[in-house]
């Protein structure tokens, strides 16, 4: 009996113990989830509390388009004198705001790899951006969108990368109207598909408010002619001087861009080329510079844009008592590019072509990247926008 009771007492003390054990692990636990959710509430209590404090700052500053046109070094001095950077970020907002750094993709040679965004995603991971990078062949914004979504962002800014300036391309329409849901630009150049979608060379646009609930701020795109972008091209321009024996007095400078559909897309891309090449021109002394586009995706408008485009180049040649041409495939290195060598083939005139095509990832666009980052997240902590919305220096 003594034995029996003895193991009925070891069990009961088992039993106690594990019931015990048992009711310490629930309250533990629920002290765990009190806990994490205490953490959480006091962490988005600090976000808050950092933006209403730079916001507060952000007074300094003034205007921020002037703020968005200054250099990327003067950016990061003034960011620093408002919002410190520890750790390598910006005291924790940038972690708020995620960036889509978008590009054209297709991944055919020469054209916009996304791999080439690479170093401009690092770049702002560094200062603390959750970053993606996306692409319009093929669309995957929304996947893009899911991932910093997924990391508790509140704003997204939408970084075009593809060197189609504010307005040289209706895909900024697409983008904006369509993803972005802002009704001033909510054109459908394809096929509208219900009121808020649109199926656009192959790839349907849903609104981006189908995926996430983060505003979306649409940043100023990047141009050939930007105050910093350009001087990739005297980069190009004087590396392909040193290659080909180049005599700049006696040739013409000619930036090839992809071209648009519509008559006033593609107008404001020869406008940013040309701009780009007169820049060059000056640092360069070439005898004339101008951009054209090929109108590359439009057959009927390409059997048109191509000889104008040699047009212009021979009237150039003749008119400035030049000899040869220096070819640039600004943003047009496919086909467009490629049917306008094949004419000034077939009319005789010599060119040579310069060698990096759509420079994305150099050293400029990672500065540009920067500067347009910064200035943006400028503009949401002063502005606190609840809608999306584009930047103030767009056009």
């Amino acid at each position: 009996m003594a034995f029996v009771r003895t193991n009925v007492t070891i069990s009961a003390i088992i039993v106690m113990t594990l019931l015990v054990v048992g009711f310490q692990s629930s309250v533990f636990a629920q002290s765990s989830s009190n806990s994490i959710n205490s953490q959480i509430e006091e962490a988005e209590e600090r976000i808050n509390q950092s933006f209403e404090e730079a916001q507060q700052r952000m007074g300094e500053i003034g205007d921020i388009q002037n703020f968005m046109d200054l250099d990327t070094s003067e950016t990061l001095e003034r960011f620093k004198d408002i919002i410190p950077f520890p750790g390598g970020n910006l005291g924790g907002i940038s972690g708020q705001i995620g960036v889509l750094v978008y590009t054209h993709g297709m991944g055919t040679p020469g054209s916009h790899d996304p791999e080439k965004t690479e170093p401009i995603k690092e770049t702002l991971e560094r200062l603390g951006y959750p970053t993606e990078i996306i692409t319009h062949m093929p669309y995957n914004w929304d996947e893009g969108l899911a991932k910093l979504d997924e990391q508790g962002v509140k704003y997204v800014i939408f970084l075009y990368t593809d060197l189609f300036g504010p307005d040289s391309t209706v895909i900024h329409n697409v983008t904006r109207g369509i993803f972005g849901g802002i009704e001033e630009y909510k054109y459908c150049p394809g096929v509208p598909m219900g009121p808020n979608n649109c199926l656009y060379m192959g790839m349907l646009t849903k609104p981006a408010s189908e995926t996430s609930d983060a505003i979306l701020v649409f940043s100023r795109p990047a141009s050939p002619d930007d105050s910093t972008l350009r001087e990739i091209f005297v980069k190009i321009a004087s590396a392909s001087n040193s290659e080909n024996n180049g005599n700049p007095e006696s040739e013409i400078f000619v930036m090839v861009g992809h071209g648009a559909r519509s008559n006033l897309n593609d107008m404001a891309q020869v406008q940013e080329l040309t701009h780009a090449a007169e820049y060059v021109q000056q640092k360069m002394k070439y005898a004339d510079a101008f951009g054209v586009t090929a109108r590359e995706d439009w057959p009927d408008l390409m059997e048109v844009a191509v000889p104008n485009a040699a047009d212009q180049i021979e009237e150039s040649l003749a008119a400035n008592n030049a000899n040869r041409v220096v070819l640039v495939p600004a943003t047009g290195s496919g086909s467009g590019f490629d049917a306008i060598k094949e004419e000034l083939d077939n009319r005789g005139i010599p060119y040579v072509i310069t060698e990096e095509p759509i420079p994305i990832g150099s050293k400029e666009f990672v500065q540009w990247a920067q500067k347009n980052v910064l200035g943006t997240t400028a503009f949401i902590i002063k502005e606190k926008p609840t809608e999306n919305t584009i930047t103030p220096n767009w056009n």
